[in-house]
């Protein structure tokens, strides 16, 4: 499979277990939600790693670029995503996702020299156009502007950034890593992580405990399942398309997850988008129309 192929069922996956993240994230905590999805994907990696031969041993030298982007993508960048989440759901929260490619765009053309053309600036205009309709919604709805949500979301939308970029470098550091080797990696960084911030929290244990009182057999199932799918599964097809594709190229199919969160959305909460997350949608369309414009000029 191509890149493209590989960021399209990481769009699939993780589209559908966004809605699980979402409900434990409301029901539980962000940070509860965002830890026991760790712990599913690691169990996943150990095995998927076991059934298919490869090694849960690495050097320092090949894997800290994995752990570090652990640390900062699936920990501190997934934390903010899933409080964004809490606040204005999955769908307005990745649209402002639309920001990634360009933020990754600009890194690659930096650091590794690849191409980003003048005419993608102009996305940004309507990027800034949806951070505009979702606070007016909210100040429509509770005559507050919504703020908080924005602010969680882009600062997780750059940590992610940050993540993925430190995660290519990896792949070019050691390309005998493969996609759930990466994974592997990331995870374990993130995973560690936990356990500190769990004890430095104040009754940090009890807390975690807490948590899964609040939830039957039956939500501690589907928690699994969302796990399996939105951070374990996802993310392997994620990590294969970083290591093959153009980072522009990689972000820019992963944001047809709005799209498909939207509809994923609708069908939970059983009602249409509204008025303003319409208009949201348009302008994040014409956004990624000027992201996709060198290659529809053949530039």
């Amino acid at each position: 499979m191509n890149a493209a192929t590989y960021a399209l069922f990481s769009v699939l996956t993780f589209s559908t277990a966004a809605i699980g993240f979402t409900y434990f994230a409301r029901k539980v905590s962000p940070l509860w939600m965002n830890s026991f999805k760790c712990v599913v994907a690691l169990i996943c990696c150990v095995i998927g790693l076991m059934l298919t031969g490869g090694t849960l041993e690495h050097s320092l030298v090949s894997a800290w670029p994995f752990i570090l982007s652990g640390v900062i993508g699936l920990n501190f960048a997934d934390w903010l995503l899933f409080s964004a989440y809490k606040r204005m759901g999955p769908a307005r929260t990745l649209v402002l996702a639309g920001f990634q490619p360009l933020m990754a765009g600009g890194f690659s053309y930096f650091v590794w020299g690849e191409k980003v053309f003048a005419i993608q600036l102009v996305a940004i205009v309507f990027l800034i156009g949806c951070l505009f309709l979702f606070s007016y919604e909210g100040f429509k709805r509770s005559g507050q502007w919504e703020t908080q949500g924005l602010i969680y979301a882009l600062c997780g939308v750059f940590l992610d950034c940050v993540g993925v970029l430190i995660t290519r470098y990896g792949f070019k550091s050691a390309p005998q890593i493969d996609g759930i080797e990466g994974n592997y990696l990331r995870i374990l960084g993130a995973f560690a992580s936990f356990i500190v911030l769990w004890a430095l929290r104040s009754n940090g244990w009890r807390e975690l405990r807490q948590g899964f009182a609040k939830l039957s057999q039956k939500e501690l199932g589907i928690a699994v399942v969302a796990s399996f799918f939105g951070t374990f599964l996802s993310l392997v097809f994620y990590l294969e398309a970083i290591k093959i594709g153009p980072l522009a190229l990689v972000t820019s199919v992963v944001l047809a997850d709005p799209m498909m969160s939207t509809l994923f959305e609708c069908l939970w909460v059983r009602a249409w988008p509204s008025g303003y997350l319409w208009l949201a949608l348009g302008s994040f369309a014409l956004a990624m129309v000027f992201v996709f414009m060198p290659q529809i000029l053949g530039l």
